[in-house]
């Protein structure tokens, strides 16, 4: 095990563990957030042939001074084999398919009917509100890649070319175990001494984000060490543990011993980061734990820094954190000895711009409510001043386009 070790050097020794998860096929309707786990490419043209972008008529040529001869109408679903003479103009529906020779196709709106001839309103075009083929795509085409999360547009596109199962990298299951003497059940009515988890419902929610989901969880509260027995039944159907609290304690950090009973090798302990320095890591065979203080803010940021790019890894993901350089109009005029992470919220307005956040102690949930980035403050750094240029880590790098 190593002590004390950087931040970098702590993300580095969690990603030598990952291996992305197995491959399994999923129903396209619940494919939208997962990690693709292969590449997919077009079997054909999209579209298959050549249709019409509007609707309204079919032409070939530029006709009689604008005056075209119809010869038939065309419903949507029909495939027109005859071909158009020149000179003849046919009604067609948008997305509808093409007779063979059309050269144009002119707007319902832009033509009149007069004794039974197509009058256009506007010069023909050659090509004009045609969809040509492939036009959307073409044959060998990159549809999807490996290790791309799949959005909402990918979705409908391999929908377009049939696909009604997609092969995605499974998601990872994650236990939680929340371990202090005075913790209790969220809903339940605290007495003195007590205070409500939220630590359980936050996790849940960040390991929703970070496309996994949570299989177990539980609180330990009773007196003494809890048993390791306890936190093995919790990762027995699990790929990832995360303890929160006891992380530090005068006679010994619980968490890590925990991990030591459960027979893990332990990869790291403390690393010099504010806030939530004592946190640490294990492996036990494939599966991976993580202990995290119990502050909530500290965290929430723990999880960012280290248990979700696991995570990410874990589904074939690239596990490297997203920067940007952002101005910070309201500053932070506190220094740091240690390298620290304060909670902001970024937007971007002719250039990013992150804000600090109000309730920057590491037990203050006040700066988790509207927090999506966290501003990463130097070791030594004297405080950020108003307008400064910072380094910022997002929390959801697909909420962002610029």
């Amino acid at each position: 095990m190593k002590l004390g070790v950087s931040l970098e050097e702590a993300q580095l020794l969690i990603k030598k563990r990952c291996r992305p998860l197995p491959v399994e096929d999923v129903s396209i309707l619940e494919a939208w957030g997962r990690v693709c786990g292969s590449d997919i490419n077009a079997d054909s043209d999209l579209p298959a042939g050549p249709q019409s972008a509007v609707d309204g008529y079919a032409v070939r040529d530029s006709g009689d001074h604008g005056i075209y001869t119809l010869q038939d109408s065309f419903l949507l679903g029909d495939h027109p084999l005859a071909g158009l003479e020149p000179g003849h103009a046919c009604r067609v529906s948008t997305g509808g398919d093409l007779p063979p020779g059309t050269t144009a196709v002119f707007p319902q709106e832009r033509t009149t009917i007069k004794e039974g001839r197509l009058v256009a309103q506007e010069p023909f075009k050659t090509g004009n509100n045609i969809k040509s083929v492939g036009e959307d795509f073409k044959a060998g085409e990159s549809l999807a890649s490996r290790g791309a999360q799949l959005t909402p547009g990918t979705v409908a596109l391999l929908a377009a070319f049939g696909h009604d199962q997609v092969p995605v990298y499974r998601q990872p299951r994650v236990a939680l175990a929340s371990i202090s003497r005075n913790i209790i059940p969220w809903h339940m009515q605290p007495e003195p001494g007590q205070t409500r988890d939220c630590n359980i419902p936050l996790l849940t929610a960040m390991v929703a984000q970070n496309g996994s989901r949570v299989t177990a969880s539980g609180i330990f509260s009773e007196t003494g060490s809890p048993a390791p027995e306890a936190f093995s039944q919790l990762l027995a159907e699990a790929d990832v543990l995360i303890m929160i609290g006891g992380t530090f304690a005068p006679t010994g950090h619980e968490a890590s011993l925990l991990m030591e009973r459960m027979g893990a090798e332990l990869l790291y302990w403390d690393v010099p980061v504010q806030p939530g320095s004592h946190t640490g890591a294990a492996a036990l065979g494939s599966k991976l734990l993580f202990a995290l203080s119990g502050n909530p803010a500290a965290c929430a940021v723990g999880f960012q820094l280290f248990a979700a790019p696991a995570l990410r890894a874990l589904q074939g993901s690239r596990p490297e954190a997203a920067y940007v350089k952002a101005r910070c109009p309201n500053g932070y005029d506190k220094k740091t000895g240690s390298r620290r992470f304060i909670r902001g919220r970024v937007e971007w307005k002719d250039g990013w711009k992150v804000t600090v956040l109000p309730g920057q102690k590491p037990s203050m949930i006040h700066s988790l409510v509207d927090c999506n980035a966290l501003i990463d403050m130097p070791a030594g750094s004297p405080g950020i001043e108003a307008g400064q240029a910072v380094d910022v880590l997002l929390s959801s790098p697909n909420d962002f386009i610029q």
